[in-house]
Protein backbone atom coordinates (compact mmCIF):
# COMPACT_ATOMS: atom_id res chain seq x y z
CA UNK A 1 0.00 0.00 0.00
CA UNK A 2 1.01 3.48 -0.72
CA UNK A 3 -0.06 6.78 0.20
CA UNK A 4 -3.14 7.24 -2.66
CA UNK A 5 -4.19 3.57 -1.86
CA UNK A 6 -4.73 5.06 1.71
CA UNK A 7 -5.90 8.37 0.31
CA UNK A 8 -8.71 6.12 -1.24
CA UNK A 9 -9.63 3.36 0.94
CA UNK A 10 -10.13 6.34 3.52
CA UNK A 11 -12.49 7.77 0.75
CA UNK A 12 -14.14 4.50 0.13
CA UNK A 13 -14.94 4.13 4.00
CA UNK A 14 -15.84 7.47 4.63
CA UNK A 15 -13.88 8.61 6.92
CA UNK A 16 -14.22 12.30 8.19
CA UNK A 17 -10.96 14.05 5.83
CA UNK A 18 -11.12 16.24 8.80
CA UNK A 19 -9.56 13.73 11.35
CA UNK A 20 -6.36 12.94 9.50
CA UNK A 21 -4.07 14.76 7.72
CA UNK A 22 -1.80 12.99 4.59
CA UNK A 23 1.88 14.61 4.08
CA UNK A 24 0.24 17.77 5.23
CA UNK A 25 1.37 19.88 8.71
CA UNK A 26 -0.96 18.27 11.47
CA UNK A 27 -3.50 20.10 12.43
CA UNK A 28 -5.16 19.86 16.02
CA UNK A 29 -7.13 16.63 16.89
CA UNK A 30 -5.72 14.71 14.03
CA UNK A 31 -4.10 11.23 12.80
CA UNK A 32 -1.15 12.41 10.75
CA UNK A 33 1.28 10.44 8.30
CA UNK A 34 3.97 12.39 7.28
CA UNK A 35 7.98 11.33 5.20
CA UNK A 36 10.87 12.73 7.39
CA UNK A 37 13.62 11.97 5.23
CA UNK A 38 13.67 8.26 4.76
CA UNK A 39 11.57 7.49 8.16
CA UNK A 40 7.75 7.76 7.79
CA UNK A 41 6.19 9.36 11.15
CA UNK A 42 2.58 7.94 11.94
CA UNK A 43 1.37 9.96 15.51
CA UNK A 44 -1.85 11.66 16.62
CA UNK A 45 -1.73 15.26 16.96
CA UNK A 46 -3.57 17.46 19.70
CA UNK A 47 -2.62 20.26 21.67
CA UNK A 48 0.47 20.63 19.40
CA UNK A 49 1.84 17.49 21.04
CA UNK A 50 2.78 14.14 18.84
CA UNK A 51 1.02 11.23 20.19
CA UNK A 52 1.50 7.79 19.83
CA UNK A 53 4.37 8.16 17.30
CA UNK A 54 5.29 5.44 15.54
CA UNK A 55 8.52 5.22 13.08
CA UNK A 56 8.64 3.43 9.87
CA UNK A 57 11.50 2.79 7.66
CA UNK A 58 8.80 1.21 5.13
CA UNK A 59 5.83 3.54 3.09
CA UNK A 60 3.57 0.37 3.05
CA UNK A 61 4.02 -0.50 6.89
CA UNK A 62 3.54 3.29 7.71
CA UNK A 63 0.41 3.12 5.36
CA UNK A 64 -1.00 -0.07 6.91
CA UNK A 65 -0.65 1.34 10.05
CA UNK A 66 -2.58 4.54 9.63
CA UNK A 67 -5.03 3.02 8.03
CA UNK A 68 -5.85 0.87 11.03
CA UNK A 69 -5.73 4.09 13.08
CA UNK A 70 -7.64 6.30 11.75
CA UNK A 71 -10.34 3.35 10.04
CA UNK A 72 -10.50 2.13 13.90
CA UNK A 73 -11.39 5.66 14.75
Amino acid sequence: MDIAGVIRVLDERGCDPGGYRVLDPPDEATWCIRRQGKTWLVFYFERGTRWELQRFASETRACEYFLDRVASG
